[in-house]
């Protein structure tokens, strides 16, 4: 079974400055929180596909995998898609960022996926920990874009 989430949050900054920030991958384990590490694997104008890895669970263990990742400047969204083993058959997300008076952004996840038959856990359990971890990662995000919208603004002038 298909599984849609969808969450967005309304962040404090410009939608160029967000834009930006949420798409440097380099530094998404400081933005989401969630990364060890990024290694980007290749990029050409618009196209990524780069490497993720968790820190490690309480086990130990250290989970990676790949994102392919298509990039819109123009509309200000994105198109991913998870590849390689994991618990999940299929994992698409989309997200875009619509500008809202010129100093604040909508940040919107779209993500469709579902689990493999033989995963330990099912398309509810998987969808409950996707939603929630979706909801605490945009909000670490909109603090951290509006901390340097606000330093931002303190360099250039106050403005």
């Amino acid at each position: 079974m298909a599984v849609h989430i969808e969450n967005e949050v309304l962040i404090g900054a410009p939608v160029d400055l967000t834009w930006r920030l949420a798409n440097d991958i380099r530094h998404w384990p400081d933005l989401f929180g969630e990364y060890a590490s990024v290694r980007l694997l290749h990029r050409d104008r618009t196209a990524s596909r780069f490497r993720l890895t968790a820190p490690p669970d309480r086990r130990g263990r250290v989970l990676s995998w790949i994102l392919e990742q298509i990039s819109d400047p123009a509309r200000r969204t994105v198109h991913a898609r998870r590849i390689g083993p994991g618990p999940l058959d299929h994992l698409s997300v989309q997200w875009c960022c619509t500008g809202i008076g010129g100093l604040a952004t909508r940040l919107r996840w779209i993500q469709d996926f579902a689990t493999r038959p033989d995963a330990p856990i099912d398309d509810a359990a998987m969808m409950s920990h996707i939603d929630f971890g979706s909801g605490a990662r945009l909000d670490l995000l909109r603090r951290r874009i509006e901390s340097v919208a606000r330093a931002e603004r303190l360099v250039g002038g106050g403005e």
